[in-house]
């Protein structure tokens, strides 16, 4: 069975399950997750199952950028963080920035870091989805349009969202903004504790993390507890092998630790139901 806990974060109501509890929490050069459940006194197993690399078209990104830069496009739709971070580096090189068209070019984005990201390098948000941070979402709310769209991926990324904008009138112009690759993955110890029920909880932040996982470590303990960051990447884990104990309500670092804490409390209440002769 999977939960899918209730949207809002409670601090204060969260820290007193995460203390001691043993998670494995997906990290890449950014460690806010990890550093968050660290300082709520949860022990962290980091562990970085994908690196962010360049992309491997860096002059057709430094021409979409230039073209953002100069007013060229109408609406640029972006999903992560690493897409922003690479075209402001490159607009910075260019002594421009990624806010210079604004407010006539606006912006449509998904995600907690993503909106971070916006804001720490001047562009501001027009568009952001309810009820949906997904391309999909971006999608179903941009209004019908005939102007140009930017939309900078990464290498995986799903045709979803060039797809779903041209079908409503938009012309997309998609490039490879950054590259999401192999990190070193699970080390031998943290994967013999992950078989022998030492890890008390598994937190998976994105599908490609969720593959990498499930390849590295499908013989997960029964006691070990999976919890996704949102529905796509619950997806991917099932398709990969994995059982999902819980799946954020809203996909963001305040909502992944808002669902480990609802199943880590679940836990301890079925642990104090039982006679004391069963524990």
């Amino acid at each position: 069975m999977t939960d899918h806990p209730a949207a809002g974060f409670d601090a204060e109501m969260v820290a007193p399950h995460l203390r001691g509890v043993r998670v494995l929490v997906p990290v890449t050069s950014r460690r806010t997750l990890s550093d968050r459940l660290s300082a709520a006194g949860a022990r962290v197993h980091a562990v970085e199952f994908i690196a962010i690399a360049p992309s491997s078209k860096p002059a057709e990104l430094a021409v979409a950028t230039a073209r953002w830069c100069s007013g060229q496009y109408d609406w640029m739709a972006v999903t992560s963080r690493n897409a922003v971070a690479a075209m402001a580096e490159l607009a910075a090189i260019a002594g421009t920035t990624l806010g210079e068209p604004q407010p006539a070019a606006q912006v449509a984005t998904v995600g907690e870091s993503t909106l971070e990201v916006c804001a720490e390098v001047g562009l501001a948000v027009a568009l952001v989805p309810v009820g949906q941070a997904t391309a999909n979402g971006i999608v179903a709310q941009m209004p019908h349009g005939t102007g140009r769209v930017l939309a900078p991926l990464g290498n995986l990324a799903s045709p979803a969202l060039a797809r779903g904008l041209t079908r409503k009138g938009w012309t997309v112009d998609s490039v490879e903004a950054y590259r999401t690759v192999d990190g070193p993955g699970l080390d031998a110890a943290t994967a013999e504790a992950l078989r022998a029920g030492k890890v008390d909880a598994v937190l998976l932040t994105s599908g490609s993390v969720a593959e990498r996982f499930a390849a590295q470590c499908l013989n997960v303990a029964a006691s070990t507890r999976i919890v996704a960051i949102g529905e796509t990447t619950a997806a991917s884990a099932k398709a990969s092998g994995l059982e999902v104990h819980a799946v954020a309500a809203t996909p963001s670092y305040d909502g992944i630790v808002t669902a480990l804490s609802a199943v880590l409390a679940r836990i301890e209440r079925a642990k104090d139901a039982l006679p004391v002769e069963e524990l």
